[in-house]
């Protein structure tokens, strides 16, 4: 047989190849430590789950790719980090309808709902004060800058991570 590309599967491929900024000076930076207690839980993220998800809190969320593969330690790669504050339920129903192309969705998230369909995983951190989920976002945003986000406040302010995706 010769020699032979796929050449629609090369596309598939490069498809799923994303950057992530894994810099530690921003995990260790005093000015990003959050000063409220989150306690995160997880659903996956799919129509089954809806009822899983809070009706009655509200706070920070993230969506974090998890492979489902048994014989490696737990890998997680975080995509974006978001917070509501209408209940986490509203919030979740909302991206199930980004997933299924209804209204407009964001270009970045929509991709994210689509081509990790099977293994994207909600996480959740219940916060009372509307003010604390704002700042907690924020905190979380700067640390650790998901490619899926397109509004990072210290990108507003610092040009070395304007566009660092791009």
């Amino acid at each position: 047989m010769a020699f032979d590309i796929d050449f629609g599967e090369r596309g598939l491929i490069k498809e799923h190849i994303w950057k992530f900024l894994l810099f530690p000076e921003h995990w260790n930076n005093p000015a990003n430590g959050i000063p409220h207690n989150l306690t995160w839980n997880e659903v996956p993220f799919n129509n089954a789950q809806i009822n899983n998800v809070p009706a009655d809190k509200k706070g920070i969320y993230c969506f974090v790719v998890k492979p489902d593969f048994n014989k490696l330690f737990e890998t997680r790669y975080l995509f974006y980090i978001g917070q509501t504050t209408r209940s986490f339920r509203v919030r979740y129903k909302e991206y199930l309808d980004d997933q299924e192309g209804k209204g407009k969705p964001r270009p970045k998230v929509f991709t994210m709902l689509k081509l990790w369909k099977d293994c994207l995983h909600f996480y959740y951190a219940d916060l009372v004060d509307d003010n604390h989920i704002e700042e907690c976002e924020v905190k979380l945003l700067n640390t650790f800058v998901p490619k899926v986000n397109t509004d990072i406040p210290i990108a507003k302010i610092k040009p070395e991570l304007k566009n660092i995706y791009e």
